[in-house]
């Protein structure tokens, strides 16, 4: 399920708190983060970025970032 969502605040460990549309809080960390081209393909997210969130059917309130929006 993947759904767009607003950077909050950055967290240590590359974690993100994100707001949902419907107000909820999310955790997610950047896709990027376990990835060997980790530092070359990384964009900083700030508050207020908007990003498109990929979550796993187990757990809705952890996610991972898939992209950058807007």
């Amino acid at each position: 399920m993947t759904v767009e969502a607003t950077v909050i605040e950055e967290l240590p460990s590359l974690l993100y708190r994100l707001e949902l549309g419907n107000k909820s809080q999310v955790l997610a960390h950047g896709a990027n983060a376990a990835s060997a081209n980790a530092t070359r393909n990384w964009v900083r997210l700030l508050p207020g970025d908007r990003v498109e969130v990929e979550f796993a059917e187990h757990d809705p309130t952890r996610g991972r970032i898939v992209r950058k929006t807007g």
